[in-house]
């Protein structure tokens, strides 16, 4: 990452910055995430460990079932996500050596403080380059995995305590009052998980929108028969992924627990006692406020913010081809502009 910084007092042409930034904000989003689950690290094992205590716990088979079939869910999305991501990087690695290393071009630029040009020295900066990018992968895996991980058992508590409020009968009054505390730690783990991975989700979406701007200035540049606009398709499926994941287990979270309400109002209320009644009715009131999780109060991880981001309403992108033609910048050397130029509508809505 110091190297491709300090390259960028190196760059001569348009195409070098799209590049550098290209990686730089893949990079810087990795040690976003990395540096908050090591800095959040206690709060996170926490959470976790409050997922296996009362009344969170598995109380009976139903309840089993209902907890293996959510682990066993994302065990699969896990592999999945991991095979998306590890083949945006297999794409990378074969682009590069395609097209770089038989020319003695690193994959990506950058500023070393020896001569890299070396028959010695090169293959082993051209290697330490891509098992950098190994292991970036593997940061963004293993953060987004424990990430949607963690809204998924958010989910699975949820459905838990749905099992349990319809069980609710004037025989067994007591499962009220462990439905209430459920209810409440479930609130009180969204709480710690949305203050513990702000920064997560900040980073994973102030990079994507970067990451999906720049990708489309490399699809543009680039022949639709070559490595190059293989390995960006890969690349942009996987950030959009990322980005899907965490909006779809968002909502799914804001989603039940909204849905929460309906539950409860099958209970059977005649067998309860005004006391029950009452609490039931002001938890119900609790579920008119959704679970959110959000981010410096702009980003709200759900579908509307996924499709109101990432659609064409937000931003319309014309493609017009125009000729080969060489453009004067002050200050600068001449860069050359072909195939396409971009034109941006922006439209916000209010």
């Amino acid at each position: 990452m110091v190297s491709q910084f300090g390259s960028m007092f190196t760059i001569e042409t348009v195409q070098d910055f799209v590049d550098l930034t290209y990686i730089c904000v893949s990079v810087f989003v990795g040690c976003c995430k990395l540096s908050n689950v090591v800095f959040y690290r206690k709060d996170i094992i926490d959470l976790m460990n409050i997922f296996m205590e009362d009344p969170c716990a598995c109380s009976n088979k139903e309840e089993d079932q209902v907890q293996a079939r959510y682990d066993d869910q994302l065990r699969k999305n896990a592999v999945r996500y991991t095979m998306v991501v590890e083949m945006s990087v297999a794409s990378t690695i074969l682009n590069s050596l395609v097209t770089n290393f038989q020319h003695g071009r690193l994959t990506y630029r950058g500023w070393f403080p020896y001569d890299y040009t070396t028959a010695v020295l090169f293959p082993l900066t051209y290697a330490l380059q891509l098992l950098c990018v190994l292991v970036y992968s593997w940061i963004h895996v293993s953060v987004d995995i424990l990430f949607f991980g963690l809204l998924m058992q958010l989910c699975c508590q949820f459905d838990i305590l749905f099992s349990r409020f319809s069980s609710i009968t004037s025989e067994n009054k007591g499962v009220l009052r462990r439905c209430i505390r459920h209810h409440d730690r479930i609130y009180r783990l969204a709480e710690i998980m949305n203050d513990s991975l702000q920064l997560t989700m900040f980073a994973q979406f102030f990079g994507s929108f970067m990451v999906i701007c720049l990708s489309l200035i490399q699809l543009l540049n680039a022949d639709i028969l070559s490595t190059e606009f293989l390995a960006t398709i890969f690349y942009l499926s996987s950030i959009l992924l990322q980005s899907f994941l965490y909006c779809w287990y968002g909502n799914e979270v804001r989603t039940k627990s909204v849905d929460l309400a309906d539950v409860m109002f099958h209970v059977d209320w005649t067998g309860l006692s005004e006391k029950g009644r009452k609490i039931i009715l002001f938890a119900m009131t609790r579920t008119r406020s959704p679970i959110l999780f959000e981010s410096v109060h702009v980003i709200t991880v759900n579908i509307d913010f996924f499709v109101v981001s990432y659609e064409s309403e937000l931003c319309k992108i014309k493609f017009d081809r125009v000729p080969r033609e060489t453009v004067q910048l002050e200050g600068s050397d001449m860069f050359e502009w072909s195939r396409l130029a971009i034109t941006l509508e922006c439209v916000i809505d209010g």
